[in-house]
């Protein structure tokens, strides 16, 4: 059994870092939720007497409390361990650091009997229900006389449960509550009925809970498309594990583990016999209603990984099969597989100013094929096939019409006004596999009878608008749209008071794409981040101790966007940039290749990007990763355009790779001659190899790879005074 520190965990360096003996709190739960009750277990800890009367003499002398989050085992929870974490982050904050919260695989008496073995603990108060208690008591393991039980009994039909025999080492509270029946099916039953979280759970766990949608399944008429999502999800899920197998292991192996994982069934949650357990187990993923996208993540990993248990290929296959199903972003997990989620928008009035709202056709002005990708499984992944299905069977249904759907350049708490006056006070996000950051899909329903629109909101940018209407188009299901505009439309970004007052120089850096990668490199080396926006865009700020330069680092963009990243930072004083970002192979280059573009052209006319400054550290890097210096690159507005015949035109005309941002980048070098520009592309796809876009994501460790020696190449070079 392992246990791991969360990494956006409250922690503390416990042990052996104390210089004296102490007196340690510890609680361990599966915390799905953590309810209140759950909550004061850990207050009563810390001497919070408004909890029990006896809490202020248990907690005077505990210096910090451990508290456990149990990972799913067989329970399988409905909120995935890093969301159930993150709650119980949110709910002790106030604690500080004398909290330490880690998560547990297997016995979570593993944990106690570690802090047990600790010479610096002097005693451990472990709070616990009656239930557990009596489980654990009988232990050989807790039979320390350093180890003080604090139980709190279970109610039963509104009597005290039998008394608990008490010692010197066991303290019974009684009145605090029934902690056992605030089990996640007991929580969820109550939201259903009364239809608020109110007085369940701390305001800080709620937050978490609305801005994530947990704990909501969907209503009766969409739990097949949800389950039809599930399978969609792992279908594809297994397709990218397949298409990465051979960059980890040998093709014996990958064609062992490809047999496996087909062996799969999926059932659902109430069909399965649990007599049963070593079926239920090893060939079969469950599917349990009202689970969250993060959880489908965390169990499509566990369950495709089983058969490589115990193997050195295991820890090689984990963040490859992680990062194709789920990631952090802004602090939040954010699945990437398809999933319905109910959605908490906050009211607001329609807006003063009229909307421009008119119809339009669902059209894409690229010819249709033919075309060497898969373009139907590349849309698929941003428009899910299942989705499609269920709008087709509706329409036929007459609860929602072809032309029922609506394009915003706005949020969705706009958007939301706007559907509301119509009776559309429901909205479900539709999370997908590909794309989310370029728009987000909605399905509104009507309370009264069985009516939807289909919602897309955060539609901003003419690239982006154009891939859009793409997707649409592509998925067979809208003849016409209506496009509705707000002037202003949606912002790429909003600068809180720190961005607003910011100004650089020409000493300062903008580090442009990829901002995870920078982001924990810096954060390493002692760098400093504060936050510049306060919506839209994640960029921050890096300043260090010791050095004068300041480094501003933002998340990449699509296409036109990238001029204003570009104008507003100019603006600011910055002078030198870096650019990171990813291109489409036309030449027989392979993934995880850097191409060094001195050219890009459309099918119009040609952009030179000679001042790519990049150059001046090709024979350098060249020693880490092979680079291409001197490229042709291609533009296109979206893959869409990505014809055969545009391809192998440009590949006659020697154009190499090709990419979405690359000619906004030249194009502002030429127009800023002061401005230092160094431009890297790394290869994600091959256009007309085997390796096409839809299958990015499998490739995702040789890609990221690529890009961690960029980082760690480029970064002593930004801070070189030279």
């Amino acid at each position: 059994m392992k246990y791991f520190p969360v990494a956006f965990a409250t922690t503390a360096v416990l042990f052996p870092a104390m210089a004296i003996a102490a007196k340690v709190g510890f609680y361990a739960g599966t915390f799905d939720p953590p309810t209140l009750r759950e909550m004061a277990m850990v207050g009563c800890a810390f001497g919070d007497a408004s909890v029990h009367k006896d809490c202020q003499d248990i907690g005077k002398n505990i210096s910090h409390v451990v508290v456990v989050v149990n990972q799913a085992g067989d329970e399988d929870p409905l909120a995935s361990t890093r969301e159930r974490v993150l709650m119980v982050k949110k709910a002790l904050q106030k604690y500080g650091d004398r909290v330490e919260i880690v998560t547990a695989t297997g016995d979570r008496e593993e944990k106690a009997r570690s802090l047990l073995g600790d010479k610096n603990v002097e005693q451990l108060i472990r709070f616990i229900d009656e239930e557990s208690y009596k489980a654990a008591r009988s232990s050989p393991g807790n039979q320390d006389p350093r180890l003080l039980w604090v139980v709190v009994p279970l109610k039963k039909q509104g009597r005290s449960s039998p008394a608990i025999d008490t010692s010197a080492n066991v303290k019974l509270l009684s009145g605090i509550g029934e902690l056992k029946s605030e089990s996640s099916a007991a929580v969820q039953k109550a939201i259903e009925a009364g239809g608020t979280m109110g007085g369940l759970f701390d305001p800080a766990v709620k937050e978490v809970i609305e801005r994530l949608g947990l704990y909501q399944p969907v209503s009766e008429d969409l739990a097949a498309l949800q389950k039809s999502l599930f399978a969609e999800s792992w279908k594809g899920f297994l397709m990218d594990l397949k298409s990465a197998c051979p960059s980890i292991s040998n093709q014996k192996e990958c064609a062992d583990l490809a047999s496996a994982w087909d062996s799969i069934s999926i059932a659902t949650d109430d069909s399965m016999d649990r007599t049963d357990g070593k079926k239920s187990s090893a060939d079969v993923l469950i599917y349990k209603k009202a689970q969250s996208g993060d959880r489908w993540a965390e169990k499509f990993t566990d369950t495709a990984l089983k058969p490589l248990q115990g193997s050195a290929r295991y820890a090689e296959f984990k963040p490859v099969a992680e990062d194709m199903s789920s990631k952090i972003y802004q602090g939040y997990p954010d699945d990437k597989l398809f999933h319905l989620r109910k959605v908490f928008v906050q009211k607001q009035r329609p807006p003063m100013d009229p909307l421009k709202v008119s119809q339009k056709p669902a059209s894409c002005s690229p010819p249709r094929g033919p075309y060497h990708m898969d373009i139907v499984d590349y849309t698929s992944d941003r428009f899910p096939m299942a989705f499609a299905a269920f709008l087709k069977e509706q329409f036929g249904k007459r609860s929602i019409s072809p032309t029922e759907l609506y394009v915003h350049n706005q949020s969705v708490e706009e958007a939301y006004a706007f559907h509301r006056r119509d009776g559309f006070d429901t909205f479900y996000f539709l999370q997908t596999r590909r794309g989310q950051l370029h728009r987000n899909i909605y399905l509104a329903v009507k309370t009264n009878g069985q009516v939807y629109r289909v919602v897309f909101t955060n539609v901003r940018g003419r690239d982006q608008e154009a891939d859009v209407f793409c997707q649409i188009y592509h998925s067979g299901t809208f003849s016409s749209f209506h496009w509705v505009r707000a002037t202003p439309g949606l912002r790429l970004f909003v600068f809180n008071p720190s961005g607003t007052s910011l100004k650089l120089n020409d000493k300062d850096w903008l580090l442009f794409g990829f901002k995870g990668k920078w982001t924990k490199i810096l954060l390493e080396q002692g760098w400093q981040l504060q936050p510049l926006v306060k919506e839209g865009l994640d960029i921050g700020l890096f300043t260090h101790p010791t050095i004068k330069q300041r480094l501003v680092v933002a998340r990449n963009v699509y296409g036109h966007d990238a001029n204003i990243i570009l104008d507003t930072f100019y603006k600011k004083g910055v002078r030198q940039v870096v650019y990171l970002g990813t291109s489409g192979a036309i030449a027989s280059y392979q993934i995880g290749d850097v191409t060094i573009p001195d050219e890009v052209v459309d099918n119009k006319s040609s952009v030179p990007f000679r001042r790519n400054l990049a150059h001046a550290y090709g024979t350098d890097l060249s020693n880490r990763i092979t680079v291409h210096e001197g490229t042709k690159h291609g533009w296109v507005q979206t893959v869409y355009q990505e014809t055969e015949e545009l391809i192998l035109d440009w590949k006659s005309r020697s154009v190499a790779a090709m990419d979405v941002e690359g000619i906004y980048l030249a194009r502002f070098t030429r127009n800023h001659d002061d401005l230092k520009m160094s431009a890297f592309f790394v290869i994600s796809d091959q256009t007309l190899g085997d390796s096409t876009i839809d299958e990015d994501e499998a490739h995702l460790n040789i890609i990221n790879e690529s890009v961690d020696k960029l980082v760690s190449f480029l970064l002593p070079k930004v801070l070189s005074p030279n």
